[in-house]
């Protein structure tokens, strides 16, 4: 029962961080489709991490490895197959 637990909070987490990826950068001057239609390719420099570039890596960074291991010792569980 915990490790099915633990394969769902860390299929959260990373599913939580891919989403976080979507609005982690963007451009100081607003919305990045807005700067990029008005400036052009000009704008693509001016890309920076938002406050949503946190999140993300530390959602990534806690399933990703939460995930692997338990995808290490899932054969264990099993019954040798």
């Amino acid at each position: 029962m915990f490790r099915s637990v633990l394969w769902v909070l860390g299929g959260l987490l990373c599913a939580v961080g891919a989403m976080s990826l979507l609005f982690a950068f963007g451009t100081p001057g607003g919305d990045m489709a807005v700067t990029l239609s008005s400036v052009g390719w000009d704008a693509v420099a001016d890309v920076e991490p938002t406050g949503a570039a946190p999140v993300a890596a530390l959602c990534l960074a806690l399933g990703i490895p939460l995930l692997v291991g338990l995808n290490a010792t899932a054969w264990k569980h099993t019954g040798g197959y």
